[in-house]
């Protein structure tokens, strides 16, 4: 079959092999070049005619139309020219293709909303399966979990630099491509084993906010320890009013149960590292208040790392914001970046070398800086000193306050 093969409105057909695999056989002048018309080919000419691609102007998908095809064909598929009209998106008048245009653009927009709000409603249906009919304390502590994933949802645009999540959606010819995007991942992760251990797993992911980093947090919830604890909770609730020490029956149950843990993960040059959070006393009674609480507190992890006891936090946090600002992930600036890790090094020797209570005024001062977006956002603060990186830099300036 010749390559060019629509020529002057007819088309030439020398591959003999092909002809007689249709039963046609040569023709009568001798196995020369055999001339198909538009209205009379050999079978092969047929077939390559009925399923040849073509380019469209106005096709929907933006530029490529196939014959007999569904709407939205492939736009990667080669193409070849057909003349006009080729289909019935050509045969429309200008008005006609620009009410349909129109209309395109808006279902696909309305599709990109209906996408990115289905995010959210899976993941709030993913963590109200960590309920328990007998445990209304938790239940509020899982509510509490899901105002802290909505809240981080709708804490920004998603872009192409904070997203977690991107699929394309194609429109009309000439339209910019739009994208269904969400910048938090909720997955069940709960596998067979899972299951035999009485055990349901659920990831959640989303980055920090300035520092552009993946954290991934895993709740792992056992029903028939949840289920242990419900059966007696007003027993428990009893004895706890009966004691003097503030919910302390209570939260012993809680602890020897433990129905519901988590892990968190920070991405790493190396893949994932581990990060060891003990919620402790602070976060809350319920583990669901504590996972609530994680959540915003890594979705904020730059802030988050400036209090003293977040030690672990800060752990090679200033390695992983450098990796995340370089591979395009951070929208902070480089200055900024760097006043956060000239803080965190001042913070740290202060921790080690002054009372707590001087500590705890120096993160206070150190806090109201950096509460103001513009601070060292364009260049390096007047009183830091980039090239010593220590905290005294800080301090002589802040110990006037």
């Amino acid at each position: 079959m010749n390559e060019d093969n629509n020529e002057a409105g007819g088309w030439a057909c020398g591959s003999l092999q092909e002809r007689e695999l249709f039963g046609e056989g040569p023709n009568k002048n001798g196995g020369g070049p055999h001339l198909c018309t538009e209205e009379s080919m050999c079978s092969w000419c047929s077939m390559k005619e009925a399923t040849k691609v073509h380019v469209c102007c106005r096709g929907p998908n933006g530029s490529v139309g196939r014959t007999g095809s569904a709407p939205f064909p492939d736009p990667s598929a080669p193409v070849e020219e057909k003349k006009w009209p080729c289909c019935k998106w050509c045969e429309m008048s200008e008005e006609e293709w620009e009410a349909h245009r129109e209309m395109i653009l808006l279902e696909r927009e309305d599709r990109r909303q209906r996408m990115e709000k289905e995010v959210l409603e899976d993941g709030i249906a993913l963590l109200g399966s960590l309920k328990n009919p007998g445990l209304d304390a938790h239940n509020k502590s899982i509510d509490l979990c899901i105002a802290s994933l909505t809240d981080i949802f709708n804490s920004e645009e998603p872009n192409h630099q904070n997203c977690l999540e991107s699929v394309r959606l194609y429109g009309v010819v000439n339209s910019p491509a739009v994208y269904a995007r969400s910048i938090i991942s909720v997955v069940d992760t709960t596998r067979e084993h899972h299951k035999n251990d009485g055990e349901k797993r659920i990831e959640i992911w989303f980055k920090g906010k300035e520092s552009g980093i993946t954290y991934r947090v895993e709740l792992i919830y056992a029903q028939s320890r949840a289920n242990h604890l419900a059966s007696r909770i007003d027993e428990v609730l009893d004895a706890n009013s009966s004691y003097p020490v503030s919910d302390g029956v209570l939260r012993g149950f809680i602890k020897a149960t433990d129905f519901l843990k988590f892990q968190v993960c920070r991405s790493s040059k190396s893949g994932w590292d581990y990060l060891c959070i003990d919620p402790g006393e602070d976060f809350g009674l319920w583990p669901g208040d504590s996972v609530a609480t994680l959540l915003m507190c890594l979705h904020d992890d730059l802030n988050t790392a400036l209090e003293p006891a977040m030690y672990t936090l800060r752990g090679s946090l200033e390695e992983a914001s450098k990796l995340a600002f370089l591979k395009g992930k951070s929208k902070i600036s480089i200055h900024r970046l760097m006043a956060y890790e000239v803080a965190y090094n001042s913070i740290k020797d202060a921790a080690s070398s002054m009372p707590a209570d001087d500590v705890h005024a120096l993160v206070s001062r150190i806090k109201e800086k950096f509460s103001d977006p513009d601070y060292a956002r364009e260049e390096p603060p007047a009183e830091v000193d980039y090239g010593l990186l220590q905290d005294e830099a800080w301090e002589a300036d802040w110990n006037d306050y």
